[in-house]
């Protein structure tokens, strides 16, 4: 199908004596066909509804399982039976040149069933087809250049991106939701793509000023340290940073990220950064799932559809083992690669699986249990410790030798302050048969017990930031590096301390300091005047300006210089308790010294 526009839909109209033609059967097939096809795109989307399970079978064949598909044309891609593919034998083969070749799967159309119409055929045709086979064909991409080209074209208007560094090697960009709740928190991610097949380290720091939200530590501001990334041409690695949303009355917020603030690094020589960054945000009452919900429902026609209609559906990635001779197949990863449709079909089967799991769905009691059992449950509930978990990664030396020691970056576990217990595990992926395809593990120990040769033999520790709320790892090599990159999973677990940390405030000597009581600035330029709570939790600030013409401050604490030189002052002060106060101010001229 060529033509992808579904709409507007135009059907039959028929009355008695109509001369009915084979335009006129087309055209009721067409209707009924992108009628179909339109709510598919609209209510589901494109992924896999069922099954598509790909097996390695050996070096060189795979086994796609039956299963369902949705296009993002809305054509439903039905796989019947299960098929042997060669490697050699799936089309885009011959065009693959990196290490991780994407398997994807796109409806095809095939006119089958000639028959003889004689002299009434169409174009003076003596055979016409009589069926249209509806099938599919397999194929085979670059991954990694097939993923950025993907996630360009499905790019919604609910994410704000703003590029930071676009460089011949590298380009690097800041994305979070265009809207945040109050009170809750919400993610800002740093992406980070590679452009060019050149070796080239990279590594940069931003900070970035953030009024109305903060770090778990209570601070307004983002520092972002990355070093050392060497990436492969189109692979894109993301870091996420979560912030607290503070309860404002403000509706809008700013973040700004100065060009002082911003340093790049690529393969040893300095890179100047552009433009200062600075985007403004809104913030809303409603909790997340409302407003999600309120948000995404909002969204127009042609932002629902502007999505690159012709995108095909990705099954699975195949990771390649390429010789002088041949290109075999090492393992295939599904996990994190498939889109997964949910349905109404099958929530019974969900709910009944997630009822064998903790969590949530393991929580609930069914009403034949007896209320002994019921109490004991609701017991344990009240007895569990509050406990954290996730992923990190710290790249590694390409020449890291045995003994070799590398450090994360300091990372916030989202307890915190306080008395905090990390374990930390290294990750390997398990390619058993009976796992149909890899699954991604962790060994917590010594995994040479285990005597799993993927997993990269090392020794870690944790250093605990009970002030701060963050942790930072060190692991030491003790075997051979495997990986450019050490994958880990972390999980933490905070004790009580007896005593609240607010009981403890002192109720005396409460102040607000700020940390920049001075800062010069040229006309029209943004600043935001960050401050430190000593003797109390942190609270909701108020700004004001001493005089007029000073300049614009918004009620998030974002100060715009006026275009007139000179020395400005900006109070600042608590907004449930006034007389705790400071001054700052802004030394505003046409050039900085």
């Amino acid at each position: 199908m060529k033509n992808n526009q579904l709409f507007p839909f135009e059907r039959n109209r028929y009355y008695a004596g109509k001369l009915l033609t084979a335009a006129d059967f087309s055209a009721e097939q067409l209707y009924m066909n992108n009628k179909r096809r339109f709510l598919n795109r609209i209510l589901f989307g494109s992924g896999i509804v069922c099954g598509l399970n790909v097996i390695n079978l050996d070096d060189l064949s795979i086994l796609v399982e039956s299963g369902v598909a949705i296009d993002g044309a809305g054509r439903e891609i039905v796989v019947d039976t299960s098929v042997v593919k060669k490697l050699s034998g799936l089309a885009g083969f011959d065009t693959l040149h990196s290490e991780y070749a994407g398997l994807y799967i796109r409806y095809r159309e095939e006119a089958v069933h000639n028959v003889y119409c004689g002299d009434i055929g169409t174009e003076g045709k003596e055979y016409e087809s009589n069926r249209i086979d509806e099938g599919y064909e397999l194929y085979v991409r670059d991954y990694y250049d097939a993923c950025v080209i993907d996630a360009e074209d499905t790019a919604t208007d609910l994410i704000l991106k703003k590029i930071i560094l676009d460089n011949v090697d590298y380009t690097v960009w800041i994305q979070m939701p265009y809207i945040a709740s109050k009170g809750h928190t919400v993610k800002l991610m740093v992406v980070v793509r590679k452009n060019s097949e050149k070796t080239k380290e990279l590594s940069f720091r931003i900070k970035m000023q953030t009024p109305s939200f903060t770090d778990m530590t209570g601070n307004h501001e983002l520092e972002v340290n990355i070093e050392g990334i060497q990436l492969p041409k189109g692979q894109i690695l993301r870091k996420n940073y979560w912030f607290c949303v503070e309860p404002t009355e403000t509706k809008e917020t700013t973040v700004l990220c100065r060009k002082e603030d911003m340093q790049f690094q690529i393969g040893g020589r300095e890179i100047e950064a552009g433009a200062e960054i600075q985007f403004r945000l809104c913030l809303s009452d409603l909790p997340p799932f409302a407003l999600a919900v309120d948000t995404v429902g909002k969204t127009n026609l042609e932002s629902n559809l502007k999505s690159n209609t012709s995108q095909d559906v990705c099954i699975a990635v195949l990771d390649l083992l390429r010789t002088d001779v041949s290109c075999l197949v090492s393992k295939i990863i599904e996990q994190g690669v498939k889109h997964y449709i949910i349905t109404p079909a099958k929530a019974g089967q969900r709910d009944t699986f997630l009822s064998y799991f903790d969590g949530d769905n393991g929580n609930k009691i069914e009403q034949n249990i007896g209320e002994q059992y019921t109490e004991a449950v609701t017991g344990r509930e009240e007895l569990q410790l509050p406990m954290a978990s996730g992923r990190l990664e710290i790249p590694l030396d390409v020449n890291m030798k045995k003994g070799d020691v590398c450090l994360s970056e300091e990372i916030m576990h989202g307890l915190g302050k306080g008395n905090v217990y990390i374990e930390v595990g290294t990750e390997y992926i398990d390619n058993e048969p009976y796992n149909r395809g890899s699954r991604r593990n962790t060994i917590f120990g010594n995994a040479e017990l285990f005597g799993f040769q993927e997993c990269m033999q090392v020794e870690t520790a944790v250093r605990v930031l009970n002030d701060k709320g963050s942790f930072q790892v060190a692991a030491k090599l003790l075997g051979e590096q495997k990986s450019i990159v050490l994958q880990l999973s972390w999980v933490a677990i905070k004790f009580g301390s007896g005593k609240d940390s607010d009981e403890m405030q002192e109720e005396e000597n409460r102040s607000i300091i700020p940390e920049t009581p001075t800062v010069r600035l040229r006309a029209k330029e943004s600043y935001y005047f960050n401050v430190s709570f000593q003797n109390l939790q942190p609270c909701r600030l108020s700004y004001e300006l001493t005089e007029q013409g000073s300049g614009e401050i918004t009620a998030d604490g974002m100060y715009t210089a006026p275009a007139k030189e000179g020395v400005y002052e900006i109070y600042i002060y608590c907004t449930d308790m006034p007389k705790i106060s400071t001054y700052v101010y802004a030394v505003v001229s046409r050039e900085l010294l």
